[in-house]
């Protein structure tokens, strides 16, 4: 039994002693994969030990669920496991940085991981950034696709829709028009190159000669808007949207909680001179 003064140690688990972590980054196990994982610990043994940490007499599984739901399959009886003490925090973070760098997660858990770190713990975009090893601007981009609707987030899920086609959905706000090109991209087998340029072409789409210039004013004008919300997203690690009227305009500044919004307020006033 781990002595509760030592950080870490090793030690060799009765598999009846490990129980998941209901708050794990990761929520979906291939049945198939599990099995050839299984298979392998039958013949090899668990070859990398699962992270946990001491709850009573029993020990939480910090990262490594899919190892210890293999083995449970293979039957084998004890499980090589490091014990760590870890508050609810760095249980959570570790779990998603190990998940994230054995590219684990798909991208709606990983965006899914990231808010609850934000609204549970109080960390800044910044802070987080630099604690999963990503710029400000990966993970601001990677909680955008938390924007999608629930349908298109699980064809994100299952795999029919990549990563890169989900951060160009997020950029579009009409929703109807986010479900006809993710439907395209599903029966076409698209890629993103494929679908931007689609996208491009639908919007700008000059109809007669003589509107074939204002076409191009008008697409490089909105390319010109992009790169000013591109910008902005960059500086305050929030999302920006452009709005023109026939008089007027807006931009329009998303934030996730209460925090965030300070954050971005303490970063806009921090830019003026």
């Amino acid at each position: 039994m781990p002595t509760a003064n030592v950080e870490m140690e090793f030690h060799m688990l009765p598999l009846e002693k490990l129980f998941p972590n209901p708050n794990q980054p990761r929520k979906i196990f291939d049945k198939q994969a599990l099995e050839e994982l299984a298979q392998s610990i039958r013949e090899n043994g668990v070859l990398q030990p699962v992270l946990v940490r001491a709850v009573g007499d029993r020990y939480q599984i910090v990262s490594g669920e899919r190892r210890y739901r293999a083995s449970k399959l293979a039957g084998i009886r004890t499980i090589p496991a490091v014990v760590r003490r870890l508050d609810e925090e760095q249980t959570m973070l570790a779990g998603l940085i190990e998940n994230i760098q054995r590219q684990d997660l798909n991208p709606i858990e990983e965006a899914r991981s990231l808010r609850d770190i934000l609204l549970n713990y109080g960390l800044t975009h910044d802070q987080l950034a630099e604690r999963v090893g990503r710029s400000r601007s990966a993970l601001t981009n990677r909680l955008r696709l938390l924007q999608l609707p629930a349908d298109i987030q699980e064809l994100v899920v299952s795999g029919k829709i990549s990563a890169g086609h989900a951060k160009m959905l997020a950029g579009i706000k009409d929703p109807i028009e986010i479900k006809t090109w993710a439907r395209l991209i599903v029966r076409d087998q698209l890629s993103v190159y494929e679908i931007e340029k689609r996208i491009a072409q639908n919007r700008h789409q000059p109809s007669t000669g003589s509107a074939k210039t204002k076409g191009k004013s008008a697409m490089s004008q909105d390319l010109h808007v992009r790169a000013v919300e591109d910008n902005l997203q960059e500086l305050l690690g929030a999302k920006v949207r452009i709005r023109h009227g026939k008089k007027s305009g807006r931009i329009e500044i998303e934030f996730y909680s209460r925090e965030d919004l300070e954050r971005v307020v303490e970063t806009m006033v921090s830019l003026c001179p």
